[in-house]
């Protein structure tokens, strides 16, 4: 089995934590290094974890991504798996993705079957995708399992906090970006690893539990900010320049329809600040498009790119046609904790 480094980034998570790295331990075979970063907690969710286990203890919370290339940093196997405190390995997970991810050369990434933790006969996601309104989703959220075949398919990416990655894949489409802080940074990632080459397909065998009571809260001040602050500069940042172009409305009304939902919510002043911080960081993402890998033409990664949103948009349709709505996306898959400025649970 390739080398797999499994790196868990945490605030405050506490007995989650321990659930969720005695389940990586009771892998077969276990993977060669369980590394747990953690984003300065203050509760006791450090103590009682294996010796076997490498901590890195940070002095302060900057974010999942900045604290995965923390990780990164430290580590040295080909294969990384990220996981959020609060998700637990079924048995033969890690052997399934790793044996999947050996025999696709071409992916980038693997996105591990979620469940619901609440109801296993139910998927949290299958990975995450957009709709050609240039909306992010769980793809398959509240779905019966039994609605799904066991076939992998290609999806636009992994929920980061139940993905493996190829590193060298990561490495050549420039990493996380610790821009993001919270939310919208796997969308990103994954964008990028597609226009550098790096599809990524599902594994149904490698499956995951997530643990839904974790979340800070769909409407949360936090939420409602990042999610629209980070919203624009993902997409101008790393969405193919010819989809930009053609999608130039959808791009424009996207967060603006979701800032109207969130308000009607109760969050106007989060929603609006969150605009208006997006809108400026907006012209700095423009520009860091001239820093992106590219493999083949233009106009074929649209054409992909295109492809997954025509799939997202039925993806959703499926979501609704169960009667399950069509949940937007939390990005990183909707695992977030209860502190501000926490990032994904652990993040």
């Amino acid at each position: 089995m390739t080398p797999t480094a499994v790196i868990l980034v945490n605030y405050e998570s506490g007995d989650l934590l321990r659930r969720c790295v005695a389940s990586v331990l009771a892998q077969d075979p276990p993977p060669r290094t369980v590394l747990v970063v953690d984003n300065a907690s203050r509760d006791d969710s450090l103590e009682g974890l294996p010796p076997s286990v490498r901590l890195l203890r940070r002095g302060t919370n900057d974010g999942f991504a900045a604290a995965l290339l923390a990780g990164l940093s430290i580590t040295d196997e080909p294969f990384v798996l990220t996981l959020n405190p609060d998700t637990v390995l079924l048995p033969d997970c890690l052997r399934a993705a790793v044996a999947a991810l050996e025999a696709d050369h071409l992916a980038g990434s693997l996105a591990l079957r979620v469940l619901s933790a609440a109801d296993p006969t139910r998927l949290d996601a299958t990975g995450i995708g957009l709709t050609s309104a240039l909306s992010a989703i769980n793809l398959d959220h509240g779905r019966p399992v039994s609605d799904l075949d066991d076939h992998p398919v290609t999806v636009l990416g992994p929920l980061g906090g139940a993905a493996l990655w190829r590193r060298k894949a990561l490495e050549r489409a420039g990493n996380f970006s610790p821009r993001f802080f919270l939310y919208w940074e796997d969308v990103d990632v994954a964008l990028r690893l597609d226009r550098a080459g790096y599809p990524c397909r599902t594994c149904p065998s490698a499956r995951v539990l997530h643990e839904g009571s974790a979340s800070v809260g769909r409407w949360s001040r936090t939420n409602v900010f990042y999610m629209l602050r980070n919203h624009w500069p993902c997409l101008i940042g790393a969405l193919p320049g010819r989809l930009l172009l053609r999608h130039p409305l959808a791009l424009l009304l996207a967060p603006l329809r979701a800032a109207a939902l969130y308000a009607l919510r109760g969050r106007p002043f989060s929603a609006a600040w969150g605009l208006l911080c997006g809108a400026a960081l907006s012209p700095g993402a423009l520009l860091a498009r001239r820093r992106l890998t590219r493999s083949g033409s233009g106009r074929r990664a649209a054409e992909r790119v295109a492809a997954l949103l025509r799939d997202g948009d039925r993806n959703r349709a499926a979501m609704r046609a169960a009667g399950v709505g069509g949940r937007d996306l939390l990005p990183s898959d909707a695992a977030r904790r209860r502190a501000p400025l926490s990032g994904d649970g652990a993040r």
